[in-house]
């Protein structure tokens, strides 16, 4: 299940990108990573399934920076960024819905029984 949450990631990164909401090489590295970590874990790939928990953390590290107002002041103007993971304004969080999914895709990477299957059958 979570191999198909990062490809259904991936297809709306990709959309984001090309509509103009997610342009940018920060955007196009999450959409490699959504896309490396959904194929690395089909392939049971160790590198694969750490860049899948990676990337699933990206969208609540950057609300988080957004709300405490980091991103303005270290990173410059990131709100495409914002707008590729859903969000309507950068001050606020995306769609519940949309967040919904963020923590299902986490819950579903580091719960016990997937950490001990990639612990024993990935390369």
């Amino acid at each position: 299940m979570s191999q198909f949450l990062l490809y259904f990631n991936a297809f709306w990164a990709a959309l984001g990108i090309l509509t103009g909401g997610g342009v940018g090489i920060l955007g196009i590295l999450v959409l490699a990573g959504y896309v490396y970590g959904a194929a690395g874990i089909a392939s049971e790939k160790k590198l694969g399934y750490r860049v899948a928990v990676g990337v699933a953390f990206l969208p609540i590290v950057l609300r988080a920076l957004v709300a405490m107002g980091a991103i303005g002041g270290l990173l410059g103007n990131l709100t495409w960024v914002l707008f590729l993971f859903g969000a309507e304004d950068p001050r606020f969080a995306s769609n519940p819905l949309n967040v919904l999914f963020e923590y299902v895709l986490i819950v579903l990477l580091l719960h016990r029984q997937s950490r001990e299957h990639e612990r024993i059958w990935f390369d």
